[in-house]
């Protein structure tokens, strides 16, 4: 990865470099362009800077969040490869999947764990697809009603702290 890191910054450098030299070739004897052209060029590069240190330093501090785990079970039974969706009134959706027992933890980002607090509409499917080797979508069908998912009727309320939300679902 260094390498090849090293060897694309020796390439940009070296574009960069002819291109200097073209420009500064077609801008000899006309310095109110030459002046034009660097404060742009400086522009630019500062405000792609300060987006870059906007996107890199941001981060969810500023996003009220609750831990929150819990279990769903259909008739009884525990749902496995389930997707939970909690997504709150303002703010991203919070993730997670079910394991073989039915429980699941909720990510709001993938290396933060936890919702939105507040009032969320919940989103449980098992609706999924697969690409085979070959490419084809293989579609793996839902096994919830559309209440659940597509038409949910649930709602959580997320605290902070951590909490436990289990799902007691019914076919019927």
């Amino acid at each position: 990865m260094a390498a090849d890191l090293s060897e694309l910054v020796a390439i940009v450098q070296a574009i960069g470099e002819e291109l200097y030299k073209r420009t500064t070739k077609r801008l000899e004897g006309r310095p109110q362009l030459k002046l034009v052209i660097a404060v742009l060029g400086i522009s630019i590069c500062l405000l792609i800077a300060g987006r870059t240190a906007v996107w890199i330093f941001s981060t969810p501090t500023g996003t009220s969040l609750g831990r929150v785990s819990g279990t769903v079970f259909l008739d009884g039974e525990p749902v496995s490869g389930a997707t939970v969706e909690f997504t709150p009134h303002q703010g991203s959706t919070a993730y997670g999947i079910t394991n073989s027992k039915g429980y699941y933890t909720l990510q709001y980002l993938p290396d933060c764990p936890g919702a939105v607090t507040g009032q969320n509409t919940v989103r449980i499917t098992t609706y999924d697809w697969r690409t085979t080797k070959e490419g084809n979508k293989i579609e793996i069908p839902e096994k919830l009603p559309e209440r659940y998912n597509r038409q949910s009727t649930l709602m959580a309320d997320v605290t902070s702290g951590s909490q436990t939300l289990d799902w007691k679902l019914t076919s019927h």
